[in-house]
C-alpha cells in the first residue's frame, strides 16, 4: 500500500500511474482499455488528466473508456458516475465519442447490464476479456465498484457485468463483476478519508476470515494508493 500525505499528492501519483499504464498498453497492443470509477476520490485525478501536463502525453484516440459501475440514474443526474467523469475529464479532452462507453440506463437494469457486457466483449476482443487498467475505490463498508457486502453479485461466476439492487438505498446499480475485475492487467485502488481507516486495517492484516469484505476478493496486480 502506497501512502500519501494529502489528497492532492494522491491524485498526482494516480495521474502519473495512469499515464505509465497507458504507455505500456500502447507499446503492447496500440490501445488502452480503461475502466473509470465514480465517487469523490477520483475526481481530482480526472481533472489532472485533463490538463496539458498529462493530456498532451496521451493520444486519446487510442483510449477506450468504460465505467466499473454506475447508479441506475440518468446520465445528467448529479449522482451519475458518467456525469462526474464527463465534467472533470471527458468533456475536456479530444477523445472520440465512440470510444466512450457509458453504462446504459435507458431500458431496465437487467437488459442494460447485458448490453454493457456485450460492449465489453466487443472492445476487449480476445478470450481473456481483460482491461488494461481498472480504477476502483473503497467504501467504509469495504465495498468496491457496486460490490457491496451481502449482495448476490459477489457470488457471480460467469457474467461480466450485472445489475444489483441495494435495499437500504432503494436503488439499482450496474457493476463489473469479480470475474471481470480480477482479469484486469492492472487495478488501481484509490482510498481517501479517515472513515475508511478501520477497514484498511482489516485489509492490511490480510487474515483469512469466513466472510471477507468485497474489496478482499480482488485478485491480480493491485496497487493501493491511500491518503
Amino acid at each position: 500500500m502506497l501512502h500519501y500525505n494529502s489528497y492532492e499528492s494522491l491524485s498526482n501519483a494516480a495521474a502519473h500511474f495512469f499515464t505509465v499504464a497507458y504507455s505500456r498498453s500502447i507499446a503492447a497492443h496500440d490501445k488502452f482499455i480503461v475502466a473509470l470509477s465514480g465517487g469523490n476520490t477520483p475526481k481530482r485525478l480526472y481533472e489532472l488528466l485533463a490538463t496539458p501536463e498529462f493530456s498532451n502525453n496521451i493520444n486519446w484516440k487510442k483510449v477506450f473508456v468504460f465505467f466499473s459501475d454506475e447508479r441506475y440514474v440518468s446520465h445528467n443526474n448529479v449522482e451519475s458516475n458518467f456525469n462526474m467523469a464527463s465534467k472533470a475529464l471527458l468533456n475536456h479532452i479530444s477523445i472520440p465519442r465512440k470510444n466512450i462507453f457509458a453504462i446504459p440506463v435507458s431500458s431496465s437494469p437487467q437488459k442494460d447490464a447485458f448490453t454493457y457486457e456485450a460492449a465489453v466483449k466487443e472492445i476487449t476482443g480476445d478470450k481473456k476479456l481483460a482491461f488494461d487498467l481498472i480504477l476502483l475505490g473503497m467504501g467504509a463498508d469495504g465495498h468496491t465498484a457496486s460490490l457491496f457486502p451481502g449482495t448476490e453479485i459477489l457470488s457471480e461466476k460467469k457474467r461480466l457485468t450485472k445489475e444489483v439492487f441495494l435495499k437500504e438505498k432503494n436503488i439499482y446499480r450496474i457493476s463489473f463483476t469479480l470475474p471481470l475485475i480480477n482479469r484486469a492487467k492492472q487495478i488501481l485502488l484509490l482510498v481517501n478519508g479517515k472513515e475508511k481507516e478501520a477497514v484498511l486495517k482489516k485489509v492490511a492484516a490480510n487474515r483469512k476470515i469466513s466472510k471477507p469484505l468485497p474489496v478482499q476478493l480482488l485478485k491480480g496486480d493491485i496497487t493501493w494508493m491511500i491518503a
